[in-house]
């Protein structure tokens, strides 16, 4: 069996979200960046946001305040179908303070 990328990209919904002027806006599914994109995004390189967000949706992120956008970011993940890793069973174990074995 081969894996065709291309058939995988087309399915993924984008993302909407309600700014703080009530409008809503989209962006792109989280699982279309690109791996360079996504790298730079985890090392704090905003423009990211620019370069795959429409104008008004890019104005409307950068109106809110930083722990809005952080929330959003966080919901954006989870739309993508990928929490990460805290919601890994290793990582539910650590913060309860056992170890497995």
């Amino acid at each position: 069996m081969t894996f065709d990328a291309r058939k995988v990209i087309p399915s993924a919904r984008p993302f909407p979200f309600v700014g703080l002027d009530g409008e809503t806006y989209k962006l792109p599914n989280i699982n279309t960046l690109t791996g360079e994109q996504s790298r730079r995004l985890k090392g704090g390189d905003e423009s990211v946001l620019a370069e795959i967000a429409d104008p008004d949706a890019y104005e409307a992120i950068e109106a809110m305040p930083l722990g809005v956008q952080a929330q959003l970011a966080h919901a954006w993940i989870e739309h993508g179908g990928q929490p990460g890793k805290a919601g890994s069973p290793s990582s539910r174990t650590r913060r309860s303070g056992k170890r497995s074995r």
